[in-house]
Formats: structure tokens, C-alpha cells, sequence
């Protein structure tokens, strides 16, 4: 019972999310000079903090935002699609303004609503894909301006790439990130367990979001995110039988939402002021995208947007000038009475954006207004070039590898490429596209930033949701590199391989996956499966060349390097292998399984110091991955200081609660550091994970009877490792200490 094992999981349930208020003495005193500016304003100057929501008659009308993920406006009945099942977002087009024209800054869901919430664009606020990138805590959100100026705020969000260690939370006293587990939210960890929800189901987001509601005070802000469009299309009954049409699945998931969204509607305020936009597109087969992610076309680009409740407006209407989902945040500041564009609190913030509140009361077009939206996941997962466009509403100028110009008068559906007939005005836009990045403080070529990486668990969240994460961290964007409209298909085979290799069926994946890279040498993707499979096979040379090969196109992720010291560790070589994830380290301290590994490495061979100084790096950069903790355990263990490993060990439970080596081990150092009672208690836990282990059921047994004098428990789990254990001679053994028991 004193031999610990060694292992180090991939956390299967995080901690969850708290739907709690946010405090902070440094974000307080950071928007001292915006909340000073604010409340100079009459609009939080009659607040009544005992009144009901909307209900205090000198408070401002309530500000409800409500985001669709992966809606395209044509697919809405109030744009015109006869398929359409939406009556509900219909009368609010009907009641309010309807802007018919309104372009995505980005067809990814983190980066989109970072401008919705910021009013900037990406090369402004950073966020440039989904999960390696954090807004930076010097934006300053429209929710921030909002409760510097006395406003309670609250968020209800549907999907994982918006939980709030990405950013989007900070402005907000209550931001509800936790998902469910459902036909929808369940989710699969990177060990195959059945458990951690990626998403929820649009009646839960409205369970939520009306939850809150009855708590809030006046004035208030709400947004409410619902995820439903996004793929795979799993619309509940009736909807899914009733859907029509070339698209019904997705058209299912639109109307379900649709009926969700006027139950919220319903329980609002009379007053409420309500703002619904989408944050990109689907675009459904065109241009050979199946989903979002790669292209800029109408489909993934164009999205609904339409303002209810605003004073101001005449009489309902609809408005054909084209927005952007920028303008959204100074929208709702001008709605609460605030500047449109400012004060930001920081002098440099510039805000893309404009309110949208003289056009929706009948204002002429913005002349200068240009339409900018990037996709940068091709960069980012595939290593090809990001795509980029700009529009005034008449032509689009997409800056690709070629670039392509459209005449969205005559051409709205984007299919007649004018760039070779029309080459002066190619050449203006890309000047012009140039001019609007350097304002921005961007350029065509220069990095993108630096991408944070994925752990494990983001990984497999992003695979459920149909991302495949290629692992680049930046770099210089090279003019030479593969345009997304020419590798649309290679997306979707790896997508598919992806699943296959997941699935285990590396057999059919990895043809797929060689073809890959005869025809993309440098596809990260590629490589990097083609490695697991190979490793899976036990062709762990062949495995190592992937890994490494990976790991020479791009330098910067630690994810084939990483991949390549568990395959050296299994060929035996573990001098390479500790050079090899020494190497990890530097990249990324915080990857999962580096530092634990290379203090593995150096804790077995003597150098304990070593293995102590990887794990500190680790955790000076921010790392609670588990392993940490498991080694650390370890470390204690070997020292024969029980209590330092149990509360080692206590830790990596608390980080992975499921995991049954940390159970396991916990259990172990509690046992032989004099706490049975917790070491009982944690055996019962693994075998909860592990039922089968008929060694552990044997030492619950042992720790029940010697240490705790509990004979009919002991008997019980006895009872249980005979009932278990296939070896005649080791059940002969249990059967007689059963007797010398009884």
C-alpha cells in the first residue's frame, strides 16, 4: 500500500465558475478617470438601489444585448428566407430598427464579441482567434463604462470559448459562464470521459438569464448569449421535425433559439431597451465551407442586427446603410446616455465603432464608415494566410493571395470577382486596407500577437465544437503561404481525420492525413495526428520524424515538441527526452504534462533540485495543471514526508477530481501519514472512477479493519475484491483473510 503511482492526467473537471459579483481594489482604481467622467452625466444620478428591475420610475431604461453565435441574416424571416421560423426575433425587427446590412468584424465567436463588448477592432483589442488569446484587462468594455456610471451588469454566456479566463467578464458584477451537460453541452475530456460541458441549450440560457433578471436592480445592463446555430446541428423535437428547406438542421437550431429568445423577451421590462446581433455567419456549403472559420463570404460575414426601444426613433423601420457589429458598444453607450466613443479611461483607445442612434432616426449614411472584418484561424490552425476585407457598401476589396474586389450593388452574393478587370481599383483598396491597419497599429505582414497556448482540455473543447487547434503561436504573416479559398477541402479532411484519430481508427486516417501533407508540406495539423497515429501504431521513429518535423514549421508551439519527449520516453532514451521537454519548458512553462514530466525525468536520476526548479517555473507562469501537483507528491513520497504528499496529492485531486492516480496516491500518503479516515474516504472516491480495481477494494478493506477497526466495512469491500478477482490463486488468498475475518 506504500508504492505510489506515477501518471500525469489531463485535468477532467475544472473548477467551476462562480456567479459572483466582481471586486478589485487595481480595477477600481484603473477606471477612476473613466468612472469620474461618466458620472458627471445625469444617467445614473436618480438610481434607486431597493426598486425591481426596470422598475424605478427615474432610473434609465434597462439595455438587454442579446448575441446570436453563427447567424446569418438571411436566414431569418425578417430578411426574407421563406424557411424562416422566427417569430419571435421577426416582431422585434417589426417593432424596432432593422439594420438589413451589417458585416462581422471576424467569423470566430472570441474575437467577435470582443468587438461587440469593445467597440474595437481586433488589431486593437488583441483577440484574434478563439482561445489563445485573453482580452487584455486594459480594455475597457461597454459593461465597464456602464457600472463606473452606477449600472448593475450582468452576462449570460452559452459557450466555452467565452468563459471568463478569456476576458470578456471584466466590467461585469455577474457573469454566468457555466455550462450544462446535455444533449448540447456534453462535452468528452481529452481521457474519454463523458463529463465537462462545452456548451448549453438555448431553454437553459433562458433558464439562466431569468434567473438573474429578478435579481437585478435598476439601471441595468443584460447580455444574454445564445449558441445554439453553431455546429452540430442538434435542435430538440419539434423543431428539428418541423424544419424545412436546403438548411433545416440549421434553420432547427435558429428556430429553437428564436422560441427561447421570446420567453426573455416576454419577462423584460416594458421599457427594456434590447439590442440583438449576431457576432458572424454560417456560410453553409458556399464557396465549399461547410462552417465558419476559413473565408469572408456574405454567409460568414453578414449578420443581423436590430435596436428595439430606442426613444429617438420615429417609428420603426429599416435602415440599408451598411454597420458593423463594431458599432454595437457605442450604440449602447449613447442608449445609457454615455459618449459614444469615450471617455475609455485610456487615453489611446481609440473606438472603431459609432453609434448607430442618428441612422436608426433617419440620419444619412456614413460616408467614411469603412466595413473592416480578418479571419485569422486559418493562420493560427493551419499556418495559411488570414484573410482580410474592407468595404464602404458599395465594392468589398478582399486582400487575399490574390486579392478579389466585388461590386455589392450588383453582385450582393459576392460570386463575380472584378480584381482582374478592375486592377487600379484593387490596387487603391489594398492602399486603403493598408492605411486603416497602420491606424490600427497593424500592417499586413507583421505578427499578429502573441497567441497563448492550449492546454489539453481547451484543445478538446475546441475539437467538440469542430476547431481543430494546429498549435501556431504567431509569427510574421508570409505573403507565401497558402490562401484559404484554395484549401477548403484539406480543412475538412483534416476535420475528418481528426475525428478518425479520435475514434482510434488510425488506419483510415492516416492515408488522409499523408495526402495532407504532399500537398501542404508545412500543415501543422497534419503532422501532429500523423505523429499520434504513428505513436498509437507503435511506429515510434516514424512518430518522432512527425513530431519533430512539426515542431521545424513552427518553432514556436511547444506542441510537437512536447509530443516528441513522450514518444522518447518510450523509446527508452531518456537523456533526449529530458533535453526534449527542458526545451518544452522554455516555450511554454505552462503547458500541461511539461514540467511534471521533466521533473520526472530529473527526480529519477537523482536530481531532485532539478525537478523541484521545473516545477517551480511551471507555477511561477501560472500553471495549476495537476500533474504539478502529482509531482510534487511524489517528491514527498520518496522523501517518506507523508503529510507534505497527501497535501500534494489533496491538490491534484482538487484540480482533477476524477482522476484516479491522484485518488489513488492521496489515498496512499493519508493512509501512511496517519489519516485514515480521509484515506478511506478517497479510496471510496477512485473506486467510484474505477469500480474494477480489485487491489484498491484490498486496501480499503486493509485501511478500514487495521486502522479504523471497521470490520463489517472491511468485510464488505473484501467481499467485493473476491467477487472481482479472476486469478484463482490471488482470490484464494482473499478468500482466506475473508475467514480469518469472519
Amino acid at each position: 500500500m506504500n508504492s505510489f503511482v506515477y501518471g500525469v492526467r489531463p485535468s477532467t473537471a475544472a473548477a467551476p465558475f462562480r456567479f459572483a459579483r466582481l471586486t478589485g481594489a487595481k480595477r477600481a482604481a484603473a477606471r477612476a478617470t473613466l468612472a469620474i467622467a461618466i458620472l458627471t452625466t445625469a444617467t445614473a444620478a436618480a438610481q434607486d438601489p431597493t426598486s425591481p428591475a426596470g422598475t424605478s420610475a427615474s432610473a434609465p431604461a434597462p439595455i438587454v444585448l442579446v448575441t446570436l453565435d453563427t447567424t446569418r441574416a438571411d436566414h431569418l424571416g425578417a430578411w426574407g428566407w421563406p424557411h424562416a421560423r422566427t417569430p419571435h426575433l421577426d416582431a422585434l425587427a417589426a417593432r424596432g430598427v432593422r439594420f438589413d446590412r451589417c458585416d462581422a468584424v471576424a467569423p470566430i465567436t472570441l474575437p467577435s464579441h470582443a468587438t461587440i463588448l469593445t467597440g474595437r477592432y481586433p488589431p486593437r483589442h488583441g483577440i484574434r482567434d478563439n482561445a489563445i488569446f485573453t482580452l487584455p484587462a486594459e480594455e475597457v468594455s461597454v459593461a465597464e463604462a456602464l457600472q463606473a456610471a452606477g449600472w448593475e451588469t450582468a452576462a449570460i454566456v452559452s459557450a466555452t470559448v467565452l468563459a471568463r479566463h478569456y476576458g470578456l467578464a471584466q466590467g461585469f458584477d455577474h457573469y454566468d459562464d457555466t455550462m450544462t451537460v446535455g444533449p448540447r453541452g456534453q462535452g468528452t475530456d481529452p481521457g474519454g470521459n463523458r463529463g465537462e460541458a462545452v456548451e448549453r441549450r438555448a431553454d437553459a440560457t433562458t433558464d439562466a438569464a431569468l434567473a438573474v433578471l429578478q435579481g437585478l436592480r435598476a439601471p441595468f445592463f443584460l447580455w444574454v448569449h445564445y449558441y445554439d446555430p453553431h455546429e452540430p446541428y442538434a435542435a430538440p423535437s419539434p423543431w428539428a421535425k418541423e424544419a424545412t428547406g436546403p438548411h433545416a438542421a440549421y434553420d432547427a437550431e435558429i428556430a429553437f433559439m428564436d422560441d427561447q429568445i421570446g420567453r426573455l423577451v416576454r419577462a423584460l421590462p416594458p421599457n427594456a431597451r434590447i439590442i440583438v446581433v449576431g457576432d458572424h455567419g454560417e456560410m453553409l456549403g458556399d464557396g465549399g465551407e461547410p462552417g465558419h472559420g476559413l473565408l469572408l463570404g456574405p454567409g460568414a460575414r453578414r449578420v443581423p442586427l436590430i435596436i428595439v426601444g430606442d426613444e429617438g426613433a420615429s417609428e420603426p423601420g429599416v435602415v440599408d446603410c451598411l454597420v458593423r457589429t463594431a458599432d454595437v458598444a457605442p450604440t449602447i453607450r449613447a442608449l445609457a446616455g454615455l459618449s459614444a466613443d469615450g471617455p475609455t479611461g485610456q487615453a489611446d483607445q481609440a473606438i472603431d465603432g459609432i453609434s448607430l442612434l442618428p441612422l436608426a432616426r433617419g440620419a444619412a449614411c456614413e460616408l467614411d464608415a469603412l466595413s473592416y472584418t480578418e479571419s485569422f484561424l486559418p493562420f493560427f490552425s493551419y499556418r495559411w494566410y488570414p484573410l482580410r476585407t474592407l468595404s464602404d457598401g458599395n465594392e468589398l476589396y478582399l486582400h487575399g493571395r490574390p486579392p478579389a474586389l466585388y461590386d455589392l450593388t450588383n453582385d450582393p452574393k459576392e460570386s463575380n470577382d472584378l480584381a482582374e478587370e478592375r486592377a487600379d481599383a484593387v490596387a487603391a483598396w489594398g492602399r486603403r486596407l493598408e492605411q486603416t491597419l497602420t491606424a490600427m497599429g497593424a500592417s499586413l505582414d507583421t505578427s499578429p500577437g502573441q497567441a497563448q497556448p492550449l492546454s489539453d482540455e481547451e484543445r478538446a473543447r475546441l475539437a467538440s465544437l469542430g476547431y481543430v487547434a494546429g498549435g501556431a503561436s504567431g509569427g510574421a504573416v508570409d505573403g507565401d503561404l497558402p490562401d484559404p479559398r484554395d484549401m477548403v477541402d484539406v480543412a475538412q479532411i483534416i476535420q475528418a481525420s481528426h475525428e478518425l484519430v479520435e475514434a482510434g481508427r488510425c488506419d483510415e486516417a492516416l492515408p488522409k492525413l499523408t495526402a495532407v501533407l504532399r500537398r501542404d508540406p508545412n500543415n501543422v495539423p497534419a503532422y501532429n495526428q500523423s505523429g499520434l497515429c504513428l505513436q498509437t501504431m507503435g511506429r515510434l521513429r516514424s512518430a518522432l520524424n512527425a513530431f519533430r518535423r512539426a515542431a521545424e514549421v513552427n518553432p514556436q508551439s511547444v506542441v510537437p515538441v512536447r509530443n516528441a519527449g513522450n514518444v522518447l520516453i518510450q523509446l527508452g532514451e531518456l537523456k533526449a527526452a529530458e533535453e526534449t521537454f527542458a526545451q518544452a519548458l522554455t516555450l511554454d512553462p505552462r503547458s500541461p504534462g511539461v514540467a511534471a514530466n521533466l521533473s520526472n525525468l530529473r527526480r529519477s536520476r537523482g536530481d531532485t533540485a532539478g525537478a523541484r526548479a521545473a516545477l517551480d517555473t511551471a507555477e511561477a507562469a501560472g500553471s495549476q495543471h495537476p500533474g504539478i501537483a502529482m509531482e510534487r507528491g511524489m517528491i514527498a513520497a520518496a522523501a517518506q514526508d507523508f503529510p507534505a504528499a497527501f497535501r500534494a496529492f489533496s491538490t491534484a485531486v482538487d484540480r482533477s477530481p476524477r482522476d484516479p492516480v491522484a485518488l489513488e496516491n492521496a489515498a496512499k500518503a493519508a493512509a501512511l501519514g496517519g489519516q485514515p479516515t480521509q484515506a478511506a474516504d478517497l479510496y471510496r472516491r477512485m473506486l467510484d472512477v474505477t469500480p474494477e480495481r480489485t487491489d484498491a477494494w484490498f486496501a480499503l478493506a486493509t485501511v478500514l479493519l487495521q486502522q479504523l477497526g471497521d470490520k463489517d466495512g472491511a468485510r464488505t469491500a473484501l467481499e467485493r475484491a473476491i467477487e472481482l478477482e479472476t486469478d484463482p490463486a490471488s482470490r484464494t488468498r482473499l478468500e482466506g483473510y475473508l475467514r480469518q475475518l469472519n
